[in-house]
């Protein structure tokens, strides 16, 4: 099937919808997603701590403009 999965006016080649839990650190979760190849990722919210600067964040290991991020409460 190579029909496209249009969301929200969004093109994507994948239908499938990759969690970020259960990874020993970041890298892996990037790592994982990439092998999957999906494009669309939930993320828990509390894993996302953008007030801290100085810590590592989930956000720096999956660039926006490659995958489209959906919060997780």
């Amino acid at each position: 099937m190579n029909d496209p999965f249009l969301l929200a006016g969004k093109s994507y080649g994948s239908r499938l919808i990759v969690g970020t839990g259960k990874y020993r650190d970041f890298a892996e979760t990037r790592r994982a997603i990439e092998a999957s190849g999906a494009e669309i990722v939930t993320v828990a919210v509390r894993r996302v701590n953008i007030t801290r600067r100085d810590e590592d964040n989930l956000l720096d290991y999956l660039p926006l403009d490659r995958f489209t991020i959906l919060p997780n409460t």
